[in-house]
């Protein structure tokens, strides 16, 4: 704005020092103050262009690192509640195997009652999990292992499942952590 009033300024100083002078001294300077317009004009309109242009990609990566964020935190709650639950249930899955195979203990009214529980929890894991993923397929794939264990268990059990329990627990944990780990990943790349 400064720059238009002094091309302003300018023109009324050569108006006035143009009487008397003929035509052709008049047009040079009127083109001269007219380039001068005009070089103003396209300067404003490069640097507004310029600015809009830089207030758009600051938009957009204003944008890009909220939604990163929203993931990172919503990817943390959804491994939070997965944890919680996973936990809960390998508890409650130590104690049902306890249970069944401790020959001097019959409760059947508990044992209904932890597979009431732990087939909730179960549930709940398996509907936030994605089987068409790797990790989170074997996570899906353990808890089938373990609840085939405990079906064998059931049909025959005077046989010993230590060791195939203990096999199942290592597998269930260890699907859990590579979960979490590639999770973590993920929140740390911002994916």
């Amino acid at each position: 704005m400064e720059e238009t009033k002094e091309v302003i300024s300018l023109l009324k100083e050569i108006k006035g020092s143009l009487r008397g002078i003929d035509i052709s001294a008049l047009s040079v300077a009127l083109i001269a103050a007219s380039s001068a317009l005009a070089g103003t004009i396209i300067t404003s309109i490069v640097q507004f262009l310029s600015s809009k242009t830089t207030s758009r990609n600051d938009l957009n990566k204003l944008t890009t690192q909220l939604k990163a964020e929203l993931v990172s935190k919503q990817r943390q709650e959804w491994m939070d509640s997965i944890r919680e639950k996973a936990a809960d249930l390998l508890a409650e899955y130590d104690h049902v195997f306890e249970l069944l195979t401790n020959k001097h203990y019959n409760n059947q009214d508990l044992l209904n009652q932890l597979h009431l529980s732990t087939s909730r929890k179960a549930i709940f894991i398996q509907l936030k999990l994605n089987p068409t993923k790797e990790p989170q397929k074997d996570v899906i794939d353990s808890i089938e292992n373990l609840l085939l264990l405990f079906q064998s268990i059931m049909h025959d059990p005077s046989t010993s499942y230590d060791s195939d329990y203990d096999k199942c627990r290592i597998k269930y944990i260890s699907s859990l952590n590579e979960l979490f780990s590639n999770t973590w990943q993920r929140i740390k790349r911002l994916e």
